[in-house]
Order: C-alpha cells, then sequence, then structure tokens
C-alpha cells in the first residue's frame, strides 16, 4: 500500500525545539516563552487511507474509533512532560455518556496516538472528570496514574484500578508520561466526526503559546488551527444493569411503617364507640314494666254447683 507522511501540524518547528535542546534550560524557557508554536511536524507514516484501527475488542462499553482525521493537523499534544519544562504540560479531553440504568466498571482505555520523534512512553495517566458548566470537564472523578499499556500506535492502556461511573455524562483525559528531552512529544489523534460534545485541551503553563490555559473546546483555540471535532478512543470493562433499583427499594419501608402507627388509634376510637351502646341498659327498664302486667293471673271463673235434678218421689204402695 502506497504510504504517505501527515502533514505538518500547527504548533511549533520541531527544528527549533531540537536545537533549544542543546541549550540551557534558562534559555530553552526564556525562547519558548517569545515564540509562536506554529508548526509541530508529525512525521509518522500511515496508509493513505489514515490508520488502520485494531480489531474491536470484547467488552466494549464506548466505542470512538473510527473516523480517524487525516487534515493538517490530525492530533493534538496531551503529555506530562519532565519538570524542567512543566510548561509543556498539555491534556486532551472527550466526553461520552453512561446510558440511564446501568453502572461501568472502565478497566481499559485505547486510543490511537503518535509519537513526533522515538518515544517511548514512561506510562499514561488516565482521569475522569464529570461534565462541567459549558459542557467541558468539570470536578476530577477519578485519577489513575502511571498506567501500563501495550502499543506504538494503538496505544491499550490497562488501568492500575477499576473505575465505576453511574449513569450520566463524563469525559475522559488521557496523557503520555514523557520526557521531551528523551522522547519527544506525543500527540492523541484527532477524530473527524463529533460525538457528543467537542472534544476539549489545555495548556495550563501556555508553553505552546496558544493562550489556552483552561480547558476550552479544542476547536475554538485559534492558535492550534484544528477543525477535527473529536479524539480517537475506546472504553473496555463491564456494565452492570439496574443498579440504582436497590437504592430506591429502602424508600417504601418508612412509608409503610407510618401507617402501621396509624391503624392503632383508629382501633380505639371504634372501641370507645361499643362501650357507649349500653342500650341494653334501657332495656333492662322497660323488662320490669311488663312484668308487673303480666303477674295478676286471671280468677278462674268459679264453677257453677250442678242444680241436682229432681228425684221422682216414690208411688204410694197400695
Amino acid at each position: 500500500m502506497k504510504e504517505k507522511k501527515l502533514p505538518q501540524s500547527r504548533f511549533f518547528n520541531l527544528c527549533v525545539l531540537a536545537a533549544l535542546f542543546v541549550v540551557s534550560a534558562g534559555a530553552a524557557v526564556a525562547l519558548f516563552a517569545t515564540a509562536i508554536p506554529s508548526r509541530l511536524a508529525v512525521d509518522t507514516a500511515l496508509p493513505a487511507a489514515g490508520p488502520t484501527p485494531t480489531p474491536t475488542p470484547a467488552n466494549v462499553l464506548y466505542d470512538q474509533y473510527d473516523n480517524f482525521s487525516i487534515e493538517k493537523t490530525p492530533n493534538i499534544p496531551s503529555q506530562d512532560a519532565e519538570t524542567a519544562l512543566n510548561f509543556f504540560d498539555s491534556q486532551a479531553a472527550d466526553d461520552f455518556i453512561v446510558p440511564a440504568g446501568q453502572t461501568w466498571q472502565v478497566t481499559e482505555v485505547d486510543v490511537l496516538g503518535e509519537y513526533d520523534s522515538n518515544g517511548p512512553a514512561a506510562s499514561f495517566h488516565v482521569f475522569f472528570y464529570e461534565n462541567g458548566a459549558g459542557n467541558l470537564p468539570g470536578l476530577l472523578l477519578a485519577s489513575r496514574l502511571e498506567n501500563p499499556y501495550t502499543g506504538s500506535n494503538d496505544f491499550v492502556i490497562t488501568l492500575t484500578e477499576p473505575v465505576t461511573l453511574a449513569e450520566g455524562s463524563y469525559w475522559v483525559s488521557v496523557q503520555a508520561r514523557q520526557d521531551i528531552t528523551q522522547a519527544g512529544f506525543w500527540l492523541w489523534h484527532n477524530r473527524s466526526v463529533q460525538a457528543n460534545a467537542g472534544a476539549a485541551w489545555q495548556n495550563p503553563g501556555n508553553g505552546f503559546g496558544t493562550g489556552c490555559v483552561a480547558w476550552i473546546r479544542r476547536v475554538t483555540c485559534a492558535l492550534l488551527q484544528q477543525t477535527a471535532p473529536d479524539q480517537v478512543f475506546r472504553l473496555i470493562g463491564t456494565s452492570a444493569a439496574a443498579t440504582p433499583t436497590p437504592t430506591l427499594t429502602p424508600t417504601p419501608s418508612p412509608s409503610t411503617t407510618p401507617t402501621a402507627t396509624v391503624t392503632p388509634t383508629t382501633t380505639p376510637t371504634a372501641t370507645a364507640t361499643l362501650s357507649v351502646t349500653p342500650t341494653p341498659t334501657a332495656t333492662a327498664t322497660v323488662t320490669p314494666t311488663s312484668t308487673p302486667s303480666a303477674t295478676p293471673r286471671p280468677t278462674p271463673t268459679p264453677r257453677r254447683a250442678p242444680t241436682p235434678r229432681p228425684r221422682p218421689s216414690p208411688a204410694p204402695r197400695p
């Protein structure tokens, strides 16, 4: 397959950088502070059609490992440099969504990236952020520093400890731990199609002279001159469904408890009503009234003695 070199990026001239490495650190700081980083050459040879994607692994939680940028500025620095060159420390980040009703355990992050020189990175830092104001990285939720990795173009980064995320919107930032004087720069490859919000970038020490010292939408950082909106990455791990349900289960229990408390209150009310019902007391009063009426028994009518029938007188004997 015919190969071509990626066009030059728009940060600063590596030839100037190489010259700086042979001068003192103080002189390097002074020169970089006044230079406008405009042409970072990336000589990574890639096929004409762009990078060849790695096979999709199992347990993929989120996947943006496609639509690789082939524009003039196809990648962005995201690196933790040595202390003497801390002003070059930079971070790129991209967002993703954990669907409703799911909880993810992220164990691996895969990214497409390039070395501007020979490399390699000593390790990779991975950070997870909440979605903040303006749909940019907000509160830092988890950091996994100095994670081991494999690969030199397709970087497979294994987290030192899984990161658990409930449903919601998040940002992931991948940063190479790499000394510039020994191994050059590491750059995270851009993605030409946007998913969710566009990728973000920051260079707190302003070593690249862009003025983008806090999180900003990468394509709006004017001196970067980039148009590809996202980063190429993939999240690997496990997903558990319906995790929020157990949290809601205890809520009905307290609702039932007060109902049981009200029930005894109603019971005594009914008992009081029954105690007033001694209507039999009135009935007892009436009962003696009817008793005297029944007491006088009817006087039996005296039987008339039968009238003696006259006996015939005996006839006189002659």
